[in-house]
Formats: C-alpha cells, structure tokens, sequence
C-alpha cells in the first residue's frame, strides 16, 4: 500500500509539474547547411533553424542567428535560391522519418540573386552543430556548398570540426561539384574526414515522368569533380521541391549528396566506421572514360518521384 501511495504521489508531481518528466529524446536530424527555406514545406519535421551570413543580416537584423524563421527565405524562382528546398526535399523521400535542420549561409541580393558567401559560414553553422549536437540528435550532416580550392585551402580550424564530428559518429556529407576537374574535388569536400560524395548520370532525359532509366547501367557523370577524395557516387538525377512550392527536375553532385546523407541515416550502424564499411561493402561499381567508383543504388523511382 506504501508503495501505491508513493506511485500515485510521484505521478501527481510529475503531472503538475513539481517534478520534471523525463525528456523525450528526438529523432535522429539531418542538417542541411545551404540556402535556407520555408519550415511549411515540411510540416513537423524541421526541429531546428539557423542563420550565418557574411555580408547581409539575418531575420533578426544580425548576421548570426538561430531559432524559428533563422532559416527562412521568401518565395523565389531563383534556382539558386531554392537549392536549400531541394535538398531537404530529397532527404525527406529518401529518409521520411529523419527530422531535418535547416542552416542558411545564402540570402539573396536587392535584386533578388544569391549574395555572396564563403567557407567561413559554413565553419560557423559546424560550430554551431557540434555545439548542439546531443539536444538534437544530430545524426547526419549535409553540406553541397563549397568550391575547387588550391591545396584543399580551407578556413583554419575546419579539418578539426570534420574529425570532432567524426568521433562522435557524425559524418559530414560534402558534394564534391560539377566543375568536371579530373583532378580536385569541391573544397572541403577533399577533406579527408569529410564523405565526399559525387554523381552518377543515365541517358533518361528526365521528361517521361521518371527520373532515370532502371534497365541502363549508371555511369560517373562527366561533370563531377573528380579526385581520390571521392567516397561515393550516387544517383544525381531527382525530383525536387523548389522554394516556391512547384516541382523541379534537377541533376548534380549536389542531390546525390543529399540523398546519401539520408541513405546514411537510413542505414546507420554502431559507428561511423562500421556504416562506411556497411555502405562500401553493399555498393557496385560506376564508371566513365577517366573514372571508377563505388556506386550506391538509391532507387528514386520509387521516392514518389512523379511531375
């Protein structure tokens, strides 16, 4: 009876808040560091917003920002401008039940363009997931910004937060470009901690309705940046949701990334060690003229991909 009693008092403190209930812990998120967009193009799942910018303000009139609307970006047409959406738009198919974030270091000029953006935003939105990693499960991050840099020159500190991530079992998913170099990858794509991820092409011309033809065998498109820093190559070839809501066939190393950073989480294991080799381990071989490559099968097909 003295047991019951102290059951019933326990939960009445809990209810009425003179005790604390237990936290429940989120689902696994996936960052996507880019352009921003609107939360309302995907309900309940974007946990988390954030904002650095280099040379414009963010909704708070500051350059750094985070909390609801840090992320947002107006209505545009501007492809550019609705790269943020896209991806996230990927990573929802592939991933359904993974919570997203959204970290914009892109905003758009009076005249309605992308401004101007460096890596140094970009280091400053990894600063910002490793701080806050554990309060929201931050599983995955994905990341198709950068540049061919001479040397793999990136800020100071950067190759650092690859490897703090790293050891937390936090891969960062970088598209290595679409520049066609046969021989540097997208900085900080050629980063050694950092997933490097590129793109394979099919002859489909992505008007039938579907994005890619299932019975020709993928090969490496001719576009990507290529060097030994590649990991992956995958589908580049999807569906996507553009900042204004429409529907948007899009090709690059750009959605490949992304829907590797799902399929990451997808198939995640105990370790970043243990998933890279589970993803290695399952992948076939793509190839082109110049280049061969571990190719994951990531059927879009069957991701709701229809105009």
């Amino acid at each position: 009876m003295k047991k019951l009693i102290a059951l019933i008092c326990t939960l009445t403190m809990v209810m009425t808040g003179a005790l604390p209930a237990k936290a429940v812990e989120l689902a696994p998120s996936i960052v996507v560091i880019d352009t921003g967009t609107d939360p309302a193009l995907f309900p309940g799942k974007i946990v988390a917003e954030a904002c650095f910018l280099e040379y414009f303000t963010c909704a708070n009139g500051k350059p750094t920002m985070e909390g609801p609307g840090a992320s947002y970006i107006a209505p545009t047409t501007n492809n550019a401008l609705s790269h943020g959406t896209q991806m996230l738009s990927i990573i929802a198919k592939v991933n359904p039940a993974a919570n997203l974030i959204s970290i914009k270091i892109v905003e758009r000029t009076a005249s309605g363009n992308p401004m101007l953006y460096t890596l140094a935003s970009v280091k400053q939105a990894l600063d910002w997931v490793i701080a806050n990693r554990v309060k929201y499960n931050i599983a995955v991050v994905s990341l198709s910004q950068g540049g061919i840099k001479a040397g793999c020159r990136v800020p100071d500190g950067m190759v650092a937060q690859f490897a703090t991530l790293k050891a937390v079992d936090v891969p960062v998913v970088v598209a290595i470009g679409n520049n066609s170099s046969k021989t540097d990858s997208n900085a900080p794509a050629c980063i050694p901690d950092a997933v490097a991820v590129g793109a394979t092409d099919n002859p489909d011309p992505g008007v039938s309705g579907i994005a890619w033809d299932p019975k020709v065998a993928p090969y490496i498109a001719r576009y990507n940046n290529v060097s030994p820093f590649v990991d992956f190559y995958a589908n580049a070839r999807w569906f996507v949701t553009n900042r204004d809501g429409s529907k948007k066939f899009e090709v690059g190393t750009s959605t490949a990334t992304a829907s590797v950073a799902a399929w990451w989480l997808l198939n995640r294991k105990e370790s970043f060690d243990a998933t890279y080799k589970f993803l290695s381990d399952s992948a076939s071989v793509a190839k082109n003229e110049w280049f061969t490559g571990k190719y994951i099968f990531i059927d879009s097909l069957k991701m709701g991909n229809s105009k």
